[in-house]
């Protein structure tokens, strides 16, 4: 069994025997929020209230943490949350940042003072600054009344409030504000405290002004540190002050302006350590208040320790949040509002877990605590602020402190106190007297019942001296129970006789991933802490049943242990019992032979009703390791799926994979077909068992054969798919391949138009075809180019060839360029003895016209396409060497004119 030994230490107080932390217990705040403080030192959210304030509230509680009464600073609920008898109209303000706070009056818990601090929120909306009503408790059946109802203490002051114990010889309470030095209106120089006794409120206050400080914006917290010691003061824009405290004069003194380096610059909510070591601040980026977004929050912690306070700062969180409260609960933990922006709040608090620790050790855990239907907006309860200085702290083992312990039902957990001579003990727990006087307090064995609230006041025997008073919260966490557990295994046998000794996955047993689990061999080695080192693949001693041990641990570090009872179900694989499975190859193109199998999909056709699950191994299904589901890729093999009932292994089969290849085919993706010749034959490739044309249509395939051979007549989109046959012994498994083709148009030329540019220095020929075809162009028929058009070309007849590209044939057409020549020579040798146009003759251009004339325009000759052409005489005569003109008037009514020599 754990012994855990928690020392409280503790601290000489005030005169706070007087006072129980129960006072702090219940806190109503924001919209309709409320948390109670359970003896544990758990929170809990409370329902119920009617508080809506978007910053200042105050509650307060009896000293057990029965709730008396809790206000907005205007309107007092009590415990029944009706409004208080005479509770309304009082001088606070909901906008106010520290509306009110209640100060019980010293020697009779009957009577409360309810302190208000009000401020103005729109013109003609009077500020009336610091006031105090009187409660009493007594009146309206215990649940209270108002008898006294806003009696002034300063006309003007700022919105920020707190109290603390005088000293532990005088019981009475400082409550203090900021205000100007005679309370009237104007910049915020002087800290007033009002002394609270048992003679009631004295109305004049011990004043502390600081002549250099002048303070223009009300807003901001103001906090004790718990042991009266400390004041810090928030003023938003006029930043962070600290101060000494003597809570024996009520002056404040040694003040300190603490600048602050983070983003977020603006201070507003502020709390202490419980130790009264570190101070936390809630700062923003004082984001215009009517916006929605744009707004942020930071948390810092200043060392008070450390030589340069201001250099100490960390900042803790930081988020887009608005400003918000701190304060500090009696279970020793720092509790911050959590806000979007100045009218909307969120249910949530947030919560500094170790806030005596520094920096991340300090553990902010956001969001920490729901609130239910309410909503927490920038205020927090205060509070005398001495509650808290008699909260009890815990020395853990590792030396760290903590305010509240946790142990594991059936522990001993042990307090100790000094032993002061002659002093009298007085241990209570929740309140109630325990019979103990000495100074350790030892519960063994505890129970849940044993969690709560323990106190310990010592009273020395010199009454002149101040009792010391201690305080810690313990929760005991019950044990997490332990039924036996069954872990049912598969021995797989293949051939001979089973030996009852398999592999456990001892981890199956394991109900709850919220535990964590040990498991032992032996009870010896349970209590040696000897734990089996391979929980998966854990191979058993005692063949087909053996019993061994678990130990559960919760998420407290509870622990409990049972036993676990080990069984062997023998399974002999039968070759006769195998299940297969074929698939087709998923790439043909590569070298692996793999198939996706759809494992789901056997699952629901072969174990519709089976708890079960596929393994790649027989050792994964035996141990439930790396189980394989969905679809599933794969080569050839065999996988095994586990069948279990409870959690108990029934079964294990055996699947064989079989993966078949899938056809490769190679097609063309375009196939042409010569639309003016006669259908198209297509073949598909050899070597297929099966053979299915399609003709795309849309997303629909139309059938047209089931032939190697296809003759196709018509243009569009068609698909080929190819198959192999297997025989299996279910019948024959197909695996087909597809790929999808065009048939695309192409044909012979038709030539529309023949485009000569000839009696030229660059005779040119273009050709002007129409077709579906790829064409190439040729004046030979011999020599191919891609251009339709032709330069530089000599004159005379041509045959124009247009050839298809695709086969699909030649078009063929004559044309003539025109020319002539530049020269004859009429010397009867037959060779250029006669001078005629080239490329017209009694076919083309046959009724064309050709003058000559001589170098004087005297016409030589009229000469026709159809002739040979002129001889060079004239009237029979031979006329001179010498260049001659002629005009052309041809058939197509263009008229030419140019020149030409006669040589001799």
């Amino acid at each position: 069994m754990l012994y855990r030994y928690l020392k409280v230490l503790l601290f000489f107080m005030g005169s706070l025997a007087t006072y129980a932390q129960g006072e702090t217990s219940n806190w109503f705040f924001g919209n309709g929020a409320g948390i109670t403080f359970n003896n544990d030192g758990t929170v809990s959210s409370l329902s119920g209230g009617r508080i809506n304030t978007f910053e200042g509230c105050a509650s307060i509680s009896d000293g057990i943490g029965n709730l008396l009464l809790y206000t907005d600073g205007i309107t007092v609920y009590d415990r029944t949350h009706n409004v208080m008898q005479g509770g309304s109209g009082l001088y606070g303000d909901p906008s106010s940042t520290q509306s009110a706070i209640v100060v019980q009056k010293p020697q009779d818990p009957n009577i409360l003072y309810i302190f208000t601090v009000d401020t103005s929120t729109f013109e003609g909306d009077p500020d009336r600054g610091l006031s105090y009503s009187v409660v009493d408790m007594t009146l309206n059946g215990g649940n209270g009344g108002i008898t006294q109802r806003n009696v002034n203490l300063l006309s003007d002051c700022s919105e920020k409030i707190t109290a603390v114990i005088k000293n532990c010889s005088e019981e009475s309470i400082w409550v203090v504000t900021l205000g100007s030095q005679d309370g009237s209106e104007g910049p915020f120089n002087t800290y007033h405290a009002f002394e609270v006794s048992t003679a009631g409120v004295n109305t004049t206050s011990v004043k502390s002004t600081f002549p250099g400080l002048e303070i223009l914006d009300p807003r901001g917290y103001l906090k004790f540190s718990a042991d009266g010691k400390k004041l810090a003061s928030a003023n938003m824009a006029f930043g962070l002050q600290l101060y000494d405290f003597d809570n024996t004069t009520g002056m404040v003194s040694n003040q300190s302006q603490v600048p602050i380096t983070a983003p977020n610059k603006v201070p507003y909510g502020l709390e202490f350590s419980p130790n009264q070591r570190f101070l936390y601040v809630h700062t923003s980026n004082n984001q215009p208040a009517i916006d929605e977004t744009g707004h942020s929050s930071s948390l810092l912690q200043f060392d008070l320790t450390a030589p340069n306070v201001a250099a100490s700062e960390i900042e803790i969180d930081r988020r887009p949040i608005y400003r918000g409260a701190l304060q500090l609960a009696q279970n020793g933990k720092i509790y911050r509002t959590i806000a979007e922006n100045y009218v909307r709040g969120t249910s949530y608090l947030g919560v500094i877990e170790s806030p005596n620790e520094l920096g991340d050790a300090a553990n902010y855990n956001h969001n920490a605590v729901f609130l239910g239907s309410g909503s927490a907006t920038q205020g927090l309860p205060p509070f005398i602020q001495s509650y808290f200085d008699r909260v009890a702290i815990i020395k853990n083992s590792d030396g760290t402190e903590s305010t509240s312990g946790e142990i594991c039902q059936g522990e001993e957990f042990s307090f100790e106190a000094d032993v002061i001579p002659n002093a009298t003990y007085e241990w209570e727990k929740d309140g109630n007297p325990i019979a103990n006087t000495g100074n350790t307090l030892t519960i063994s064995n505890a129970d849940l019942t044993d969690a709560g609230r323990y106190s310990l006041s010592i009273v020395p025997n010199d009454a002149s001296e101040c009792p010391i008073v201690g305080e810690a919260f313990i929760a005991v966490n019950p044990l997490p129970q332990t039924p036996v557990l069954n872990l049912v295994q598969c021995d797989v046998v293949l051939n001979g006789p089973a030996d009852g000794l398999t592999a456990f996955n001892l981890e199956e047993a394991i109900v709850d991933d919220a535990y964590s689990y040990s498991f032992y061999e032996t009870l010896s080695d349970l209590n040696a802490g000897n734990a089996i080192s391979n929980p998966i693949g854990f191979l058993n001693t005692t063949p087909f049943n053996q019993t061994i041990y678990y130990e559960i641990v919760d998420s407290n570090g509870c622990a409990n242990s049972g036993e676990l009872q080990l069984e062997i179900q023998t399974v002999v694989l039968d070759p006769s019992d195998e299940k297969t499975f074929y698939e087709c190859e998923v790439d043909p193109e590569d070298t692996l032979l793999a198939g996706m199998f759809n494992l789901d999909q056997i699952r629901a056709l072969e174990y519709p009703n089976d708890d079960m699950a596929f393994y790649a191994t027989v050792d994964d299904a035996i141990l439930e390791q790396n189980p394989i589901s969905g679809n599933y890729l794969s080569e050839a093999t065999t996988i095994f799926a586990r069948l279990e009932s409870g959690n108990e292994c029934q079964d294990i089969d055996w699947l064989n994979l079989v993966v078949n290849p899938t056809p490769r085919l190679i097609f063309e993706e375009e196939i042409l077909w010569c639309t003016d010749g006669p259908p198209l034959p297509i073949r598909a490739p050899d070597g297929f068992d099966s053979y299915q044309w399609f003709r795309k249509q849309g997303s629909n395939l139309e059938p047209i054969s089931t032939q190697q051979d296809i003759t196709i007549a018509s243009l569009g989109t068609y698909s080929l798919e190819v198959g192999y046959h297997y025989s299996t012994n279910a019948g024959v498994f197909e695996c087909y391949n597809a790929v999808d083709f065009e048939v695309l148009p192409s044909n012979k030329a038709f030539i529309e138009d023949i485009d000569v540019t000839d009696l030229a220095d660059n005779n040119m020929v273009e050709v002007l075809v129409s077709g579906d075809g790829d064409y190439e162009f040729s004046l030979d028929g011999i020599n191919y180019q891609d251009s339709a058009l032709f330069e530089n070309v000599d004159p005379g007849f041509l045959t124009l060839s247009v050839r298809d590209k695709n086969g699909c044939g030649i078009t063929k057409q004559k044309t003539t360029v025109i020319g002539y020549p530049k020269f004859f020579t009429p010397n009867g040798d037959n060779i250029n003895d006669t001078w005629q146009l080239i490329g017209i003759n009694e076919e083309y251009q046959a009724n064309s016209l050709i003058s000559i004339y001589n170098r004087y325009g005297k016409l030589m000759a009229l000469i026709s396409p159809k002739t040979n052409g002129w001889n060079g005489t004239f009237n029979n005569n031979e006329l001179p060497a010498s260049d001659y003109w002629f005009k052309v008037n041809l058939e197509d009514e263009r008229i030419y004119r140019g020149h030409f020599t006669l040589k001799r």
